[in-house]
């Protein structure tokens, strides 16, 4: 049975992808950093539909606490086959108002953390010969970006190029994609943009085709697919669930 670990797995999106990958049978580790009773709601839920699930708390952006992890990963189901790097982390503020500490906290979880994830998920795939497979999570930001977001939308466009460079590095034993999730059902996005009064206005101005917000797990849905064998051919790509916002 394949193991994989999703970062940040225990709300909005990452919940979404732990519930669908436990649903498909994977043994399933959590990771979480801060919501404890988020992570004990996810995990009993994921537990429902398979018992081979670890939560394991972590600060991504702790190279120390990444290593503790994939020890902890490696002594409870040997190795891992795939990563989601989902973990993210917004502080918005106008650029003249932002520290150089909301810039280096949001880059440091979002980038840094995706690099520290990756790099000792790949020493542990080849040291146990195991076919592996990296989906990192950008956003549609990465792409237009935003107001009072240049930390969050400069990390998450990094994310898009460090998917190529690792795709080209570590193949052919280890694919790397990314996925780009667009505005989404999560209670953050509901509350920044005021979704439960205002989502048509919302979809309006955002010019969204499909003429709606989309759900986690349409983003987990596309994970499952990568993961599995009909996608075994894909590589260094990146995959828009925006309902065609940005066609890119």
């Amino acid at each position: 049975m394949k193991t994989v670990l999703v970062t940040g797995g225990v709300k909005g999106i990452g919940r979404a992808i732990s519930l669908r990958l436990a649903q498909a049978g994977y043994n399933l580790v959590i990771n979480y950093h801060q919501d404890e009773a988020a992570a004990q709601d996810t995990l009993a839920a994921c537990l429902q539909e398979h018992p081979q699930v670890l939560l394991y708390r972590a600060d991504v952006s702790d190279s120390a606490a990444v290593q503790r992890m994939f020890h902890a990963i490696a002594d409870q189901f040997g190795s891992i086959d795939a990563v989601i790097n989902n973990a993210g982390r917004n502080i918005d503020k106008p650029l003249l108002e932002m520290s150089e500490d909301d810039w280096d906290s949001v880059v440091d979880v979002n980038m840094k953390g995706v690099f520290l994830v990756s790099k000792a998920a790949a020493a542990l795939m080849m040291s146990r010969q195991t076919a592996g497979h990296i989906i990192n999570i950008s956003a549609t930001t990465a792409i237009a970006g935003r107001k009072n977001g240049v930390n969050y939308c400069a990390s998450k466009a990094g994310v898009i190029v460090m998917t190529k460079c690792m795709a080209k590095e570590l193949g052919p034993a280890i694919r790397v994609n990314c996925v780009i999730p667009g505005i989404t059902r999560t209670a953050e996005i509901e509350e920044r943009f005021n979704l439960q009064e205002c989502e048509q206005q919302e979809v309006a101005r955002r010019g969204i085709p499909l003429h709606r917000v989309g759900e986690p797990y349409e983003v987990a849905n596309i994970i499952h697919f990568l993961l599995s064998d009909e996608a075994a051919y894909i590589n260094g790509q990146k995959f828009i669930v925006d309902g065609g916002e940005y066609m890119y």
